[in-house]
């Protein structure tokens, strides 16, 4: 694993364990009781956890290599009082179809097929999966007063993304698609990127539907980091340009603090 992994490897590590330990911190010095509060006229501060879910369609190299990806993840996100929101997230890129010309061509006999280690015709799934992971920061423009915690959303990001081609087969092994030989044919490559995202954001006021929706798109100088690609026998050499546009679906879960108690006498 060279430095260029490794670093993928750690800044995954760290974004996860980020996502995972902010809201327990949070959580302790907060009643996860949803009180009695009004949500539509008063201006609320609210950490949150969101699983996401969409899909987007690949564009410039991105798109050469795949097609439409699904998506899903979670992120963690702080809306202010005054309606500003930050955040960082995990995004996993999954079930693009691959179209890597060659792929697998070394492994292919004269009817076009890949034989397993016993000897059988191999049945494999090939698909593109990937991550991204970074920070967000927006705000919510309410439509009017009649709900000044929901509105117009609108957020950029930016942070790490990367991707590969995966092989999924069952019954018997395929050792050339296999460790230690798999990432001569999986054509990683990760870099960096920018996001812009527009929808609308929803807090309900009698708080039972929390979600947001809206289009995203993205845009990444990304690097391959395999010396090798072991079916064409050279190594993808240049930078990539990679990007995408799609949608982008929340459910979110607020971590409200309790209401002070009101007393009488």
């Amino acid at each position: 694993m060279n430095y260029m992994q490794k670093s993928v490897v750690m800044s995954m590590k760290i974004y996860v364990i980020a996502l995972l330990s902010i809201p327990c911190i949070l959580c302790s010095h907060s009643a996860s009781a949803q009180t009695t509060r009004d949500v539509a006229s008063t201006p609320l501060k609210s950490p949150h956890i969101s699983i996401t879910s969409g899909g987007f369609l690949p564009i410039a190299d991105l798109n050469a290599r795949f097609g439409a990806f699904a998506t899903i993840g979670a992120s963690f996100g702080v809306k202010t009082e005054k309606n500003k929101y930050f955040g960082f997230r995990l995004t996993y890129l999954t079930g693009a179809e691959a179209q890597e010309p060659e792929l697998l061509s070394n492994l292919l006999t004269t009817d076009g097929e890949i034989i397993d280690n016993e000897g059988d015709v191999a049945r494999i799934t090939v698909t593109g999966r990937g991550a991204i992971i970074g920070v967000h920061g927006g705000t919510i423009i309410p439509f009017g007063r009649t709900n000044i915690n929901s509105g117009l959303f609108l957020r950029g990001g930016i942070g790490s993304i990367h991707h590969k081609i995966g092989f999924d087969f069952t019954e018997n092994h395929i050792s050339q698609l296999e460790d230690p030989y798999l990432p001569g044919y999986d054509r990683l490559s990760w870099g960096g990127y920018v996001s812009g995202f527009v929808g609308y954001w929803h807090m309900d006021t009698y708080r039972r539907v929390n979600a947001y929706g809206g289009i995203f798109g993205f845009a990444a100088r990304t690097t391959p980091l395999r010396t090798m690609n072991f079916d064409t026998g050279i190594p993808d050499l240049g930078h990539r340009f990679d990007a995408g546009i799609g949608i982008e679906l929340g459910w979110v879960l607020h971590i409200y603090k309790r209401a002070p108690k009101e007393y009488w006498y």
